[in-house]
């Protein structure tokens, strides 16, 4: 980190960006000022976060800083600097949804009540009979379809129709409406049943009726248009580069861009001055969103997990927004994140404020330096605010204790001496597919042992631990620069009476259903590969 932190320290500091909306306000003074700038450096080096932009919308006031590096080796974090928003999408869907809710003109069949088979009926069809005719729009976008999450499935590259038509091999892992559960399936549904019901591009309507009435004039729904604005000689974005850290080497690796299937449920690419300007709009209940489309994003729909420790208090899921207090005080917000690349924003309606922090790093760091500046606004004594390094430190002890103890865990019956595997370890490698996820690549390590690799856009490995007979433990790593396995889960391998190895089962979707198992059919071996 030291070479990394001195080219930090050695980029001259700009003034934060002030952006006034021409009315006469009281004078305010920038929360991103000196003592802030010092706690950003030290966020940074403690966390391993390359860069981050941030922005704090005070009723009129916008204040807009970039701090580290965008780009390696020196390209700087700028207010215009752009970054994949991740998830913060989700509620740009929800607002597009919104749109067509209001035109009953144009589109009187589009309600929120509308069931999602309605609109596409040969593309949207889940597993579930039920589920199919009943799933609506509102139901799509608040993440209770009863549908698991498969988010492995965004990884393989390909249309968003075809993303679309692939739902159906996912699996139900909850009853419509009983249960939230977090699923970007859906909201890529959303956004194909826009393009089909205005016969246009995601893009193009966003561009018309949101980010062009908000003057967000750098917002873009794919990489290639982000780097063609970046390139004009006219401003002075730059794309930032998504990164990780590398343990072993102690410094920072670039990440490729993600290339799969983000559409509605993560596309965009903006910077914090362009989201300074949407989160006023939420804030404010304005146009062009109407005041029906404002309370249909505020109205609390399902009960959403306590994930974050500052906030104690019930959290609930809307339309693309999570919904809560904090110290007594209405808050809205949304998280997003790629590999590589973070995004946070969080709104304080009430008080017309609200905070933006983007980073081309991966954990929750940023989150410590947005937590911060809302403390400040709040004025919560120092005794009362979560040391969210702390807290995630703690957290990173207990998954490895979790992973040390998985095996006795899944498996609390092994038969002892445990059998072995009923053919030669090498006959277990080969190719494994699925309709819905990209394929999982079996080899044998040099060690005597089993992974699986992902291909498509998620490097993600599995490290197989054998339990007994066709029986292991899988430890499944999500980014290139996780340490620490995220999960440790159940998985299997079936062979038929000749011998063969034709399945391979691993319960990708542990959290939504611990027992199931997502299988994998052999491939077709070609002639010259046998």
């Amino acid at each position: 980190m030291a070479h990394i932190g001195k080219d930090i320290q050695s980029l001259e500091a700009a003034p934060p960006v002030s952006v006034d909306d021409g009315k006469k306000t009281a004078t305010k003074t920038s929360p991103l000022n000196a003592e802030f700038e010092k706690l950003v450096r030290e966020t940074l080096d403690k966390w391993h976060i390359q860069g981050v932009a941030v922005a704090v919308v005070d009723g009129d006031q916008t204040w807009a800083e970039g701090y580290g590096i965008a780009a390696m080796p020196d390209v700087p974090v700028r207010p215009s600097t752009l970054f994949h928003t991740g998830s913060t999408t989700k509620s740009f869907t929800a607002a597009a949804a919104s749109l067509l809710v209001d035109d009953n003109d144009k589109h009187p069949n589009v309600q929120w009540t509308t069931p999602m088979s309605h609109l596409i009926r040969d593309d949207f069809v889940l597993p579930d009979d039920y589920a199919t005719a009943n799933i609506t729009l509102e139901d799509a976008l608040s993440n209770r379809s009863g549908l698991a999450g498969h988010g492995m499935t965004l990884g393989k590259p390909r249309s968003i129709r075809d993303y679309v038509r692939t739902l159906r091999h996912f699996t139900m892992s909850k009853p419509l409406r009983t249960t939230w559960q977090y699923c970007n399936g859906m909201f890529v549904a959303v956004e194909h049943m826009i393009e089909v019901v205005t016969g246009t591009t995601m893009a193009e309507f966003l561009k018309n009726r949101i980010w062009g009435p908000l003057g967000m004039t750098s917002t873009f729904w794919s990489l290639e248009d982000a780097q063609a604005y970046a390139a004009s000689p006219d401003n002075d974005a730059t794309v930032a580069v998504p990164c990780g850290w590398d343990e072993k080497k102690s410094q920072f690796a670039e990440v490729p861009y993600f290339r799969g299937v983000l559409g509605g449920a993560g596309a965009v690419i903006s910077s914090v001055v362009d989201y300074a300007a949407y989160i006023r709009c939420i804030m404010r209940q304005t146009e062009p969103i109407s005041k029906a489309g404002h309370a249909a994003l505020r109205q609390s729909r399902a009960f959403f997990p306590q994930i974050m420790p500052q906030l104690t208090k019930q959290m609930t899921y809307s339309l693309g927004w999570m919904l809560t207090t904090y110290h007594k005080e209405e808050v809205m917000l949304h998280p997003g994140g790629l590999e590589g690349m973070t995004a946070t924003m969080i709104l304080f309606p009430e008080r017309d404020w609200g905070v933006l922090v983007f980073s081309n790093s991966e954990g929750p760091g940023r989150e410590t330096l947005a937590w911060h500046l809302i403390d400040e606004m709040l004025g919560v004594p120092q005794e009362e605010r979560i040391d969210l390094y702390e807290v995630t430190q703690k957290k990173l002890v207990e998954q490895k204790e979790n992973n040390a103890s998985a095996v006795q865990r899944l498996y609390p019956s092994v038969d002892s001496p445990p059998r072995p595997l009923s053919v030669a370890i090498e006959k277990y490698a080969g190719t494994f597919t699925h309709a819905a996820y990209p394929d999982l690549i079996v080899s044998v390590t040099p060690d005597n042992s089993l992974r699986a690799d992902a291909e498509g856009e998620f490097k993600i490995r599995i490290l197989l631990e054998h339990v007994t007979a066709e029986f292991f433990a899988a430890s499944v790593f999500l980014f290139r620069s996780t340490p620490v396995a995220d999960v440790v889960v159940p998985a299997q391998f079936e062979v038929d009476t000749s011998g063969k190895v034709v399945r391979f089962g691993v319960a990708l979707e542990a959290e939504n259903e611990p027992e199931a198992l997502i299988w994998f059919d052999r491939a077709v071996e070609k002639e010259e590969d046998k």
